[in-house]
């Protein structure tokens, strides 16, 4: 039996050039420093990091007096990148596994040790991000008058998701704290029936 430390490999990321937009108005400001970082990503079975190079910028702006730059793919302040949260959305939302499944399978395949309240910030980001209108108008042009009441229990939440099966789509979902009559019929209410 092998006791080999895992494989850790460092990816550099350069992304410091003299001028860059301010992330709040675009009007570019000048490169002070470079700074570096590191945050995590994904190999199978090794420990793999971004080791970026950013800029830190003097504003010319009233948003801020300086501040820095990301990567494609990288959040500001992230300690992972987007890899690793679409990761934790398949794992979820494509193979139907819980947060204890999701956190176990990304450790054993990737290493990675996550915390379910970092799953969860995940889930949350990603319906922040989500066009609802746009969605709610697909929903109406396509639906075929069917829909099926599924639950995912996710640990210490539940995704509650309405599909319509004939057209395979989405119809609505929900995160709630308790899978309950309660909920359930909240969210037939609002997530199914509003027009």
């Amino acid at each position: 039996m092998g006791t080999d430390a895992p494989t850790t490999i460092f990816i550099p990321v350069h992304c410091a050039p003299k001028k860059a937009p301010c992330p709040k108005c675009g009007k570019h400001g000048h490169r002070k420093r470079k700074v570096t970082r590191e945050v995590r990503t994904v190999a199978f079975k090794s420990i793999a990091y971004l080791a970026i190079t950013c800029g830190e910028y003097a504003a010319r702006c009233d948003c801020c007096k300086t501040f820095r730059n990301t990567p494609e793919g990288v959040l500001p302040k992230a300690h992972y990148d987007n890899k690793v949260r679409d990761l934790v959305l398949d794992r979820i939302l494509k193979d139907g596994m819980n947060v204890e499944q999701t956190l176990e399978s990304l450790r054993r395949e990737f290493l990675l040790n996550l915390s379910t309240g970092f799953v969860y910030d995940v889930l949350r980001d990603r319906v922040e991000q989500l066009d609802m209108s746009e969605h709610r108008r697909k929903v109406l042009e396509q639906f075929s008058g069917t829909f099926c009441v599924d639950q995912l229990h996710l640990g210490r939440f539940t995704l509650l998701l309405a599909t319509d099966p004939l057209s395979d789509l989405p119809v609505a979902f929900a995160l709630v704290a308790a899978n309950d009559q309660d909920h359930m019929r909240r969210f037939l209410m609002k997530g199914v029936t509003d027009d």
